[in-house]
């Protein structure tokens, strides 16, 4: 699917450029899917967890930790046509890692439950203070970093406040293989991610030269 994403020209218009590139994406996103094997799937969910779990240790090696059983990431419940990433969250529960998935609350704001708890118990912003790593959800990503998200603004809102609570936890922003792209539709309200997770390339750390 590389180049399935026609490069970004600005029209004077940032909002209607955004609506444009959202379509564009989600109808590259269909297409992929749609053409998947479940083998092709699974191999998918399968680069994603074995890269994104080696990019949470070696974090956590840095950061004086022997092993991950403690630690904390934010991840997320995918939609069909988002990146296939229950490998990933189920690979980081196997290796005791607790993560935290958002609650969608009146826009644009999140709160987070334990993916653990089969009952969702909100366990309000300051459950923020023990991430990591943010694994989170997006639609494309500039090459500079500026993420491109679905619309909602949730995670423009939260992600300046998941640092600030957190002490800076490194955001990673989990893509399909053509969703890196040089330039995206953007504002000045728009979150920038530290690197992005994909199949095929695994973790790259953002700017990209």
């Amino acid at each position: 699917m590389s180049g399935a994403l026609p490069d970004y020209r600005p029209t004077g218009d940032v909002a209607a450029d955004k609506a444009t590139w959202r379509a564009a994406v989600r109808a590259a996103r269909r297409g992929l899917v749609d053409g998947w094997s479940e083998q092709e799937r699974e191999a998918a969910a399968r680069a994603l967890a074995a890269a994104g779990l080696a990019h949470l240790r070696r974090y956590a090696v840095a950061r004086g930790r022997t092993d991950l059983v403690g630690a904390t990431v934010t991840a997320y419940e995918p939609m069909r046509t988002e990146p296939p990433v229950r490998g990933l969250t189920d690979a980081l529960r196997r290796a005791g890692v607790r993560v935290l998935v958002p609650l969608t609350l009146e826009r644009p704001r999140l709160d987070w439950a334990d993916l653990d708890d089969p009952g969702r118990a909100p366990q309000g912003e300051d459950a923020l203070r023990d991430v990591d790593l943010a694994f989170v959800p997006g639609l494309a990503v500039s090459r500079a970093g500026v993420r491109l998200g679905q619309g909602g603004g949730y995670y423009d809102t939260v992600l300046p406040r998941l640092r600030e609570l957190s002490g800076g936890a490194p955001v990673v922003l989990v893509l399909h293989d053509h969703e890196v792209v040089p330039q995206v539709p953007a504002a000045g309200h728009d979150a920038v991610v530290d690197a992005v997770l994909r199949p095929t390339t695994g973790v790259q750390r953002l700017p990209l030269a």
